[in-house]
């Protein structure tokens, strides 16, 4: 069975205010979005509404409108609510389910799967050790979607293509648009997945665009394929984007080719040979 749990802990009314939690929420929303895609099962605990969300607000107040959610906070509440409603199952808390007692932490641990944690210092983007009786067990802790899709990938929830798509969405690197019918993600090797991998991560580190045209790891420069039949955006709705390309590796030839808006770098293609890449 495919499934995380929900990290009841990662609430204990640290937020200053609702506001800031609901700031959270669009991130959150993300990798429960993933999450049903990806057909998993987000188990709770049954202490999860009785937790704080402010000092004196508890996720139960808001499930129940016992509190005024600001108009333009509502819509975004009311889709996150849902979201969380079409993970649940029946029975639906873990611990009810099988009369145990315990905190997700150490349900995750003693499951070996990890955890989708609310905003919290403790618990971002980390890896939790929980006791499992004379050993220690490691828990991944996820609050980012890029941390959340790495777990997945690596436990092999998320196949190639969806993990970079998701991988990349908030920093100047994004995968949204990736193609999935014109790549060669999935035939990748592993020397080469990494080093796309480690590419993309030192492209969205750069300082600036300068730092990214003058490193000659990338050779970063406008793509001008030699003939229409290379042109493979001319008929896509990126018919009008100046295209661009930068190479991900010493040792391979994968390229990713996209265009830049503004400090993003949209990718859209990425090839793993020379078929377009020694054209333009």
């Amino acid at each position: 069975m495919r499934e995380l749990l929900l990290n009841e802990k990662s609430l204990d009314g640290q937020f200053e205010s609702m506001e800031a939690f609901y700031e959270t929420l669009p991130v959150m929303s993300r990798n429960l979005k993933i999450l049903q895609h990806s057909d998993m099962i987000l188990q709770k605990h049954s202490s999860l509404y009785k937790r704080k969300i402010t000092p004196d607000f508890t996720l139960f107040d808001l499930q129940n409108k016992s509190g005024k959610v600001a108009p333009d906070q509502r819509d975004k509440v009311i889709f996150w609510k849902r979201q969380l409603s079409s993970l649940m199952r029946q029975p639906p808390f873990w611990d009810v389910e099988n009369d145990k007692s315990g905190d997700s932490l150490q349900e995750a641990a003693r499951r070996n799967t990890d955890v989708l944690s609310f905003l919290h210092e403790s618990y971002k983007d980390t890896i939790i050790h929980v006791s499992c009786g004379d050993e220690d067990c490691e828990v991944r802790s996820s609050v980012s979607t890029g941390h959340l899709v790495e777990g997945m990938f690596q436990r092999g929830y998320l196949d190639v293509v969806e993990y970079i798509r998701q991988k990349y969405q908030d920093g100047r690197v994004r995968t949204r648009y990736l193609d999935t019918e014109t790549n060669s993600i999935r035939l990748l090797e592993k020397l080469e997945m990494k080093e796309l991998i480690e590419g993309l991560d030192r492209f969205d580190e750069a300082h600036t665009w300068k730092d990214i045209t003058r490193d000659r790891f990338f050779d970063y420069k406008s793509y001008q394929p030699s003939a229409e039949k290379y042109n493979v955006f001319a008929n896509s709705s990126f018919s009008d984007k100046s295209i661009d390309k930068f190479r991900c590796g010493q040792h391979s030839q994968v390229r990713c080719f996209g265009y830049r808006e503004g400090d993003l770098f949209f990718v859209l293609r990425i090839e793993r040979d020379h078929s377009y890449s020694d054209h333009g």
